[in-house]
């Protein structure tokens, strides 16, 4: 009897044992599965593993991050956009706003060019300078046309690039600089699309005529689509980093300027209309260009189809009325003659 409940003891403790040692496999297995899925999250976030540049500027060294669509073959020439982050941001907001997904998707290479600025928390805070216009300027002296221009000449060297379809979109701040290099790089930007983009260069003279889709939120707290002052963390008087005092240019001016300098009829067509998304485009151009004004109810200071990065109640709300693919297709529409 005692034997038996000797063995009875040895085999139960055996189960434990084998049991816990079952179970903390397991555990081991979900935290060793958890912590792949959040690498492989934050890589899409943040493009980890996409080759990342420098070059030498204006006395700095500037940095810039390429992403290859899935299957890039370099026997083939490819379509490139680039991505111009807003300002306080960094060169990872073009995968956060789903750019690298946009690339695998639709066969073009990413760049993601990153501004200059202070480092805080471990990330930089990065801006642009936009150029000057009638009412104001923004943001610095840095040459950051020529690096663009400079960066473009060696994404040539580096990869199969096709030199008629280089395009270039960006919000904000970033949406400034697009306009600035749609004005002074024309020889190598064949269209751009400006999101939230305040303002045009007073002294716009492209070599030749820019193809340009505007577009802009209703509900835009920096960029108030009435021309109003901003609001909340974009008032000048909010001490915010985000505060921006410089008076802007509405939607319909910036796209009037374009129309302008590209040399349209006021004829315009309806072109795309879903939800709360509407674009109208100005095609009676100079040199088959078009300029096309897209003006979204309901989106705040955001990408179409992007993440939204701070709350609503800050920047507004996303729209997925609009994404990226129109902005392709009015791209691909627009090789550079």
């Amino acid at each position: 009897m005692r034997t038996t409940i000797i063995s009875f003891f040895i085999l139960s403790l055996f189960s434990f044992v084998t049991i816990a040692i079952a179970q903390e496999t397991l555990r081991e297995r979900i935290r060793e599965r958890v912590k792949t899925c959040v690498q492989k999250k934050t890589e899409r976030l943040y493009g980890i593993g996409d080759p990342e540049f420098s070059l030498k500027h204006g006395g700095l060294t500037r940095k810039y991050k390429v992403h290859l669509p899935k299957g890039y073959d370099n026997k083939t020439p490819y379509p490139v956009v680039i991505y111009i982050h807003g300002g306080g941001a960094d060169m990872r907001a073009a995968y956060m706003d789903g750019l690298d997904k946009a690339a695998d998707k639709l066969g073009f290479i990413l760049v993601a060019p990153q501004g200059t600025g202070v480092f805080k928390l471990g990330h930089i805070r990065a801006t642009w300078n936009g150029g000057k216009w009638a009412t104001g300027e923004c943001c610095g002296d840095t040459d950051d046309v020529g690096f663009i221009s400079k960066m473009i000449d060696e994404l040539k060297v580096k990869f199969n690039v096709d030199e008629k379809r280089i395009y270039a979109t960006g919000i904000s701040n970033g949406g400034l600089m697009t306009n600035r290099i749609g004005c002074e790089l024309s020889d190598k930007i064949a269209a751009i699309a400006p999101v939230a983009g305040a303002a045009v260069e007073s002294n716009c003279k492209p070599s030749r005529s820019m193809p340009v889709m505007d577009i802009h939120g209703t509900l835009d707290p920096a960029n108030p689509p009435d021309g109003s002052e901003p609001r909340g963390i974009f008032a000048k008087d909010s001490n915010s980093p985000f505060a921006m005092s410089y008076k802007r240019m509405t939607p319909y001016q910036v796209a009037d300027a374009w129309r302008n300098i590209d040399k349209c009829s006021p004829t315009q067509t309806v072109t795309y209309e879903k939800g709360g998304a509407k674009c109208v485009s100005y095609s009676e151009c100079e040199q088959g260009s078009e300029v096309v004004l897209c003006i979204v109810e309901g989106m705040g200071h955001t990408y179409p189809g992007g993440t939204q990065y701070l709350t609503e109640k800050i920047v507004g709300p996303v729209s997925h009325d609009i994404s990226f693919e129109q902005i392709w297709e009015f791209f691909k529409k627009h090789p550079r003659q």
